[in-house]
């Protein structure tokens, strides 16, 4: 399954920078988009209303203290009227023709089409809650190249890290669910008693709470036995700006998740995957539990009838039992409640799926190994179906959207048209967006600033520093470009960016992009950073010649630098204790290596961390010890004797693509830059493929200049042509 990831970042009061991403790939697109139009804002305010003033869901808000009502003589637009102005308000927002929101667009239309045969899945990830109440499917873009795809989203303090699926297993040989039957007024619970007992029917083993106390709920989650699903109907509510939600355990109990954290944490830790709540508003519910690292739960986004949560519960459960992911399962679910719509205007867009990146999500099929269940009460024993009729209001808990966003405070001002298109990955995009590019190319009169600079940063790239500044100097003698190094840090990426936001150089270079923590960094001195991509490099990984192997997949590449596979042999290698070698975590291609093939995971204990490449080079050359390994830029290694290029494949049993022209890794007839394959890097076809970045400091009078004079020389045809020459791949083509 692929998972493309919209992160919104507000920048101040003018907008969004939206950076666009996919599981899997190490490329990313920015664009920016500006705030919800108020014309969107009130529409979706007087869907609301309306859909609040139905005499059913009326019923359901005034039993909750805690809701605000609209009073009853307010008057408001027809149910049409007010689904079909969202609509058109969303659209005309979301189809702009800035250009600068256009390269998201484009790309999300050149994405469909590179993965069209692989599930397809939408996560948005922003702190402003506005926009995580928006029907998104309801973009006619998404409707027509993503039509199967369902939209989730995170929450508003969740951070944008992969956790690991719960390594726990639940005692049981069939889906544990936790049902917690919470204050009930005005909620009819035979319905959902019957739904749960035709649905679930022998599939899985149901432990049922009705009102318990705080005491006997924090035994059930206490539960050695453990839960795969904790379901809550009921009463509860959120903040308006989503970050606090709480439950009416029973009719004098009030609970908040925080209250509970400890116990709920100890039923993650026991393989607690899905938590689904019947809420009038479960985002701060999701947004609590996402802080203990449950990265899967379902909400309902305003009050729900019964008919509509029931059915909803009835298709997600069938999905899942029919093997569909948890994604495409929501998504079927929540298609099939159109019918409501005369009813219940806008009920397909009530179910809210948020979610967390993780290696695998919850499938039914994982949490089965039998057929036979049975229904128990808090003490363990069986309740007989009848009897379960009586208690159950689970169906009117599942609910998804699905949409993640993640997001962070940064606002890229001044970026023009081409700093924001150059993120773009040009062989999966359509032609047309790269014409759009070049029209956005640098005037050809450069302008440099005279005097003495210093920049710093990526070691990567020092081939390129060489070639260009050699060609600067000759050029433009008055312009002089010093690289400077951390009084006590190792050389890296981070390091140079970390210098820049310090105000000790004028510009840094970069082979990752710029993290969340960096820019809230220099948002707290004053500064703001942009960043421009330049060039594309392809990070090798290296053996010695002696080993007997020459592929690996992506897998095994990610379980040899977590300390799970230590020794060749066990991949098809001769008998030689493997060792792992890194950069330290500065490092652009250190941090590119734990994101994308560690999945944020940790480097395991039995990686050697080396600060210069080229000491970690000659440890892997070394004839004595040749079970070495190493990951570095392609432009340090080519033609090194010494040395030998892995094939990377992507996955076992996919074809292992080798950044060697006709598999030579070594010819010193040659020059080598003529070995390297550009193709498999250009195309994407060799998967270890990244960005190389200038990072500049914007609204700064002086190191703004230098910045941009030196990343305009470098999109220039002769800075291009350089790039290819220092043994990279040219962003931009002439």
């Amino acid at each position: 399954m692929q998972i493309i990831k919209l992160k919104f970042r507000q920048t101040s009061e003018r907008g969004f920078l939206v950076t666009l991403s996919c599981n899997n790939q190490p490329w990313e697109v920015e664009g920016y988009l500006t705030l919800m139009p108020p014309a969107l804002k009130i529409a979706l305010a007087q869907w609301q209303e309306n859909y609040r003033q139905i005499d059913r869901v009326r019923s359901l808000v005034v039993l909750d203290a805690n809701f605000r009502m609209v009073p009853k003589s307010v008057r408001v637009n027809s149910s049409a009227e007010c689904i079909n102005a969202v609509k058109t308000e969303l659209n005309n927002w979301l189809n702009s023709s800035d250009p600068q929101w256009q390269t998201i667009r484009d790309a999300l239309i050149a994405f469909s089409n590179q993965f069209s045969d692989q599930e397809l899945q939408i996560t948005l990830n922003s702190q402003d809650i506005a926009l995580c109440r928006l029907p998104w499917q309801e973009w006619d873009l998404l409707q027509q190249y993503y039509p199967q795809a369902e939209v989730a989203i995170s929450t508003p303090t969740a951070k944008d890290m992969a956790i690991a699926s719960p390594s726990a297993a639940v005692n049981s040989k069939k889906p544990r669910i936790l049902l917690v039957v919470g204050k009930s007024e005005g909620i009819n619970t035979q319905s959902d008693l019957e739904v749960i007992s035709q649905l679930l029917g022998k599939q899985a083993e149901i432990i049922c709470l009705l009102q318990p106390s705080l005491k006997d709920l924090a035994s059930a989650l206490w539960c050695d036995r453990g839960y795969h699903i904790f379901i809550f109907t009921g009463h509860s509510g959120s903040n308006e700006d989503g970050t606090i939600g709480w439950i009416e355990v029973n009719d004098a109990e009030r609970l908040t998740i925080p209250e509970f954290k400890d116990s709920f944490k100890q039923a993650i830790a026991n393989g607690l995957q899905l938590a689904i709540f019947n809420s009038c508003d479960g985002l701060g519910l999701a947004d609590r539990l996402s802080e203990l690292n449950l990265a899967q739960t379902i909400v309902m986004s305003e009050p729900v009838p019964d008919e509509v949560a029931i059915e909803f519960l009835e298709h997600l459960f069938r999905g899942l039992s029919e093997h569909r992911s948890l994604f495409a399962a929501v998504h079927n679910a929540r298609k099939k409640l159109e019918h409501f719509n005369s009813r219940y205007p806008g009920a397909v867009w009530l179910p809210t799926l948020c979610v967390k990146p993780l290696e695998s999500y919850f499938t039914w099929q994982a949490a089965t190994k039998n057929s036979f269940s049975q229904v128990s009460d808090r003490s363990g024993s069986v309740v007989n179906q009848s009897a379960m009729a009586s208690q159950g209001l689970l169906a009117r808990t599942a609910r998804l959207f699905m949409l993640t966003i993640v997001c962070g405070l940064v606002f890229l001002a001044g970026l023009n048209s081409n700093s924001f298109i150059s993120h773009l990955d040009w062989d999966i995009i359509p032609q047309s967006i790269k014409v759009i590019a070049n029209y956005a190319s640098p005037a050809p009169k450069l302008q440099l600033p005279l005097g003495t600079w210093q920049y710093g940063g990526s070691t990567t790239w020092r081939s390129i520093n060489m070639v260009v500044n050699h060609e600067l100097k000759q050029k433009y003698p008055n312009f002089q470009l010093i690289r400077s190094e951390h009084p006590t840090l190792p050389s890296g990426s981070g390091t140079g960016i970390r210098m820049l936001i310090n105000g000790q150089i004028s510009f840094a270079l970069s082979s990752r992009p710029v993290n969340d923590t960096e820019y809230d960094a220099a948002i707290i001195r004053g500064k703001i950073l942009k960043q421009v991509p330049v060039a594309i490099d392809g990070i090798a990984v290296v053996v010695n010649p002696q080993l007997n192997l020459d592929r690996l997949t992506i897998e095994q590449l990610s379980a040899i630098y977590r300390g799970k596979i230590t020794n060749w042999s066990e991949i098809g290698g001769q008998n030689l204790p493997i060792t792992a070698y890194a950069r330290p975590p500065q490092s652009g291609t250190t941090e590119f290596w734990r994101q994308n093939i560690l999945k944020e995971r940790q480097y395991g204990t039995n990686v050697e961390f080396i600060e210069e490449s080229q000491q970690a080079i000659a440890q892997v050359a070394n004839s004595d010890r040749p079970g070495g390994i190493y990951f570095v830029s392609v432009s340090e290694v080519l033609n090194n004797c010494n040395l030998k290029l892995m094939a990377i494949a992507r996955r076992a049993g996919s074809l292992a693509v080798d950044l060697n022209q006709n598999n030579n890794y070594c010819d010193s007839s040659q020059d080598p830059k003529q070995l390297l394959d550009v193709e498999v890097l250009r195309t994407g076809a060799y998967p270890l493929t990244r960005r190389l970045f200038i990072i500049i400091e914007i609204n700064s009078p002086v190191d703004e200049e230098v910045g941009e004079a030196y990343k305009n020389f470098i999109l220039t045809k002769k800075g291009q042509k350089l790039i290819g020459k220092a043994g990279f791949i040219p962003i931009r083509s002439f």
